[in-house]
């Protein structure tokens, strides 16, 4: 008796188009989406900043107008180059020299940018500009064998 023992490797032609196809679309948009949430990190990071920073002149200016003594005399001193207690004054060049600079340096703060780089595999930097429509343009031609590849015949006798 014989049977006869189909191989089809359309199948496997079919499977290997799909995941370069899906790799060509998928890649690219991944790595977009990781750079739109480093930059969404980044504008947080910029905002808090920004925040901090009215909120330290936002306090400068309510000491002002409230007529705060020891704010005042520093500002007269600063504008006069003289010390509280009359003693000489030594011009430091480091040192603010206007009431706004002075509030400037106190709402500085640091801060740490990270200047990591992740390694991108051989597939991703492939995708990466005009490799991505030969990846795609494989895959669907791959697509396209494995729709119409044949099955081959071959006989297996048994005992």
């Amino acid at each position: 008796m014989r049977f006869v023992y189909i191989h089809d490797f359309g199948w496997l032609y079919l499977l290997c188009g799909l995941v370069l196809t899906v790799a060509a679309i998928v890649l690219p948009a991944h790595t977009n989406l990781e750079g739109l949430l480093s930059k969404k990190t980044s504008i947080s990071n910029d905002l808090d900043e920004l925040n901090h920073r009215v909120e330290v002149y936002a306090s400068f200016l309510s000491d002002v107008q409230r007529g705060d003594s020891q704010i005042t005399q520093r500002l007269v001193d600063m504008q006069f180059n003289q010390s509280p207690d009359g003693s000489s004054v030594v011009i430091d060049t480091s040192a603010s020299k206007t009431p706004l600079a002075w509030v400037a340096q106190r709402a500085k703060r640091s801060r740490v940018v990270p200047l990591e780089t992740k390694q991108a595999s051989f597939l991703s930097q492939f995708v990466d500009g005009q490799g991505r429509l030969w990846l795609l343009c494989g895959g669907a031609f791959t697509i396209f064998i494995g729709l119409i590849a044949s099955p081959t015949k071959t006989n297996v006798e048994s005992h």
